[in-house]
């Protein structure tokens, strides 16, 4: 193999790594977005319940709702194998706040 093989080659190589990157980068995102949307099904389901208990004890606190809904949402991304880091917790404070605020809107 001869200087020009080898650097067509290396060339060949050079301009293949964006391409690959962006696949890279493309399932990644897939996986990110498929687990978050079973995140936001834990959650709905967790905040369902949170409401549910506490019309039996109205004297539950914004704060204590949102650490109740938190508790069961860990549980189910525990079981869910989805793994807990401090993104994902403020993505999902974000959404229960989110969903929070729309619902109070729709009333």
């Amino acid at each position: 193999m001869g200087w020009q093989e080898i650097l067509g080659l290396i060339s060949a190589i050079v301009s293949i790594i964006p391409t690959v990157v962006s696949v890279v980068v493309l399932i990644i995102n897939i996986i990110k977005n498929k687990n978050w949307n079973m995140v936001m099904d834990i959650a709905d389901a967790a905040m369902r319940k949170v409401e549910e208990y506490s019309r039996e004890h109205p004297g539950m606190s914004s704060d204590e709702k949102l650490d109740m809904a938190l508790e069961a949402i860990k549980a189910g991304l525990e079981v869910a194998g989805i793994k807990l880091d401090k993104a994902l917790l403020e993505r999902i404070i974000a959404y229960i706040k989110q969903s929070i605020s729309w619902f109070n809107e729709m009333k």
